[in-house]
């Protein structure tokens, strides 16, 4: 925001006076480095050279039509002339020759004019080939430079769309980091604040999805002494922030004992951990399905964070009709369309791994998704610690008929996503789990109080339960809902006072209803908006 002063000058005044630019103003907000006004120039810049290109190709593709269509007929008409030219000197030298010949040399005269016409016939056939070969050879020039220029048109067009989008995603992802780093720095003094121990880091994923761009996810990672315990996606983190917003006020009014006392359920920095990690994603060509030759590579593993993770290897082998590795001669097509209509198999061999991080090389399994099948197909998991895994798996996958669908899909990659368990947040979450365990277990020798059922209020004011059917409960198996004034108690003062607030229970006859609390509400919500569409376990992070 720029604050004018009308007595000094206008916001039009303040600006060409260069005492504020977008540079100035980025700087004093605390954005970061973002792009300058020379680079913003130089963007428009670049799109507007696009936009030339593309015109100049359509008018250089419709002026080239023209020109073919007067030269071909600039050629005709040519042609025409000098046939006709011919034609009456022939027919003139004919006339003259018949004319001055001799009634004797009548019968020579013939053959001569019969061998004449054929070699005029000749003449006039050659003549024809070489116009009919000259007018096929400028269709077929004009063709090709008018294929030339509308391939360049439509490369222009593609390069100015992804240029465009290229934009559109770098300025999502600086909305996404202007919007989610702050959240992430509150959260860390909330926590500071609360004296908790875990902190909070803003992580950039890179996600390769086998198209031309990939895209940057940003997330909030949770770390507790320097283990990533989960990741929340940025409708998460706003969410738990507000959580945390209210936790610290209530801290504030009723002690900070309240924090310490909250179940895990309704603890804002709480989820369970998640143990197993994408490693990284590795591509694979398969363009090698359409030239019907085999594929056997060794692909990088990048994790999310752009680094390479070890490597992959992979085997696309097309298969004969007959279901065998590889294609004879007999079936090869010389174009891919020929293969339209057609049967295709092919041969998914998952090798082996290698060089993977060592605190992730743990229950190593591989998946990837094929076509239009909407589950991925998972690769059998190499059990206990491994950098090397060796899978040795196999799949084949048929396409009968071959459509120009799939023909356009293997002109794209083949993802896979390596999964591996983190060996510190397993070890993390088994200390976690067994100090839970052994603070829930009952002291040694002291007996687990049996179950007890107390008659309702309503049982009792009836008269309907026999004599002696009640016994008499010692105090120490008396469940807190049996002592007076506790919740559910009919003549206790909390339930003369009504209802109580939401997240307490409240006595419905002779059932005690608990009403979710407000952490519980927005935790529902936040398991339905971040739900998977797809295949993966939820909250894999990367």
């Amino acid at each position: 925001f720029v604050f004018v002063d009308p007595a000094v000058g206008t916001a039009t005044d303040l600006l060409e006076s260069g005492k504020v630019s977008y540079a100035m103003a980025r700087k004093e907000h605390g954005a970061g480095e973002g792009p300058s006004e020379e680079e913003m120039k130089a963007t428009r810049k670049m799109s507007e050279e696009l936009e030339r290109k593309v015109k100049v190709a359509e008018e250089a593709s419709q002026r080239a039509k023209s020109e073919a269509e007067d030269h071909l007929k600039k050629r005709e008409q040519e042609f025409q002339e000098q046939l006709q030219k011919r034609q009456e000197d022939w027919e003139r030298e004919h006339q003259q020759k018949a004319e001055a010949a001799a009634s004797d040399e009548r019968a020579h005269d013939e053959r001569a004019a019969a061998e004449q016409e054929q070699r005029h016939a000749e003449e006039l056939a050659r003549l024809q080939r070489e116009f009919e070969d000259r007018q096929r050879n400028a269709e077929a020039a004009a063709a090709k430079r008018i294929q030339d220029l509308e391939a360049a048109a439509k490369k222009a067009v593609a390069e100015e769309e992804d240029h465009r989008q290229h934009e559109l995603a770098m300025q999502r992802l600086e909305e996404e980091l202007m919007n989610v780093m702050p959240l992430v720095k509150e959260a860390n003094l909330i926590a500071q604040e609360l004296k908790r121990s875990e902190r909070l880091e803003t992580k950039m994923h890179c996600e390769l999805n086998g198209g031309k761009r990939g895209s940057v996810r940003v997330m909030a990672a949770v770390m507790r002494d320097g283990v990533r315990l989960f990741e929340w996606s940025p409708e998460t983190l706003e969410n738990r922030v507000f959580l945390l917003r209210e936790i610290l006020q209530r801290c504030e009014e009723e002690g900070f004992e309240v924090a310490d006392q909250m179940a895990d359920e309704d603890d804002p920095l709480w989820d369970p951990i998640v143990v197993e990690r994408l490693i990284g994603v590795s591509q694979v060509l398969l363009e090698g399905l359409l030239l019907q030759v085999e594929n056997a590579v060794d692909t990088r593993i990048l994790s999310s964070e752009g680094h390479q993770a070890g490597m992959l290897r992979v085997e696309v082998v097309p298969l004969s009709y007959e279901g065998t590795p590889g294609v004879p001669d007999s079936e090869i097509v010389d174009e891919p369309e020929d293969l339209l209509g057609a049967r295709l198999g092919c041969m998914i061999h998952v090798v082996r791994a290698s060089d993977l991080p060592e605190n992730l090389a743990n229950d190593v399994r591989v998946e990837y998704h094929y076509f239009v099948d909407e589950k991925p197909h998972e690769v059998p998991m190499v059990l206990g610690h491994n950098e090397h895994p060796i899978f040795n798996y196999s799949k084949t996958f048929v396409q009968d008929p071959v459509t120009s669908r799939f023909l356009e899909y293997l002109q794209t990659k083949l993802v896979f996503r390596v999964y591996g368990k983190d060996s510190s947040a397993d070890a993390l979450n088994k200390s976690v789990t067994a100090a839970a365990a052994a603070a829930t277990a009952p002291p040694p020798g002291r007996q687990v109080p049996e179950p007890i059922t107390l008659p309702s209020a309503t049982s009792l004011q009836s008269g309907s339960l026999e004599s002696g059917s009640i016994e008499a409960v010692s105090p120490s198996r008396m469940s807190p809902s049996g002592l007076p004034g506790a919740i559910g108690d009919a003549g206790s003062p909390a339930a003369a006072a009504g209802p109580g607030p939401p997240g307490g229970p409240t006595d419905q006859g002779d059932v005690l209803v608990a009403h979710p609390s407000l952490a519980a509400v927005r935790r529902q919500a936040e398991e339905a908006l971040n739900s998977p569409a797809g295949g993966g376990p939820p909250g894999v992070g990367g």
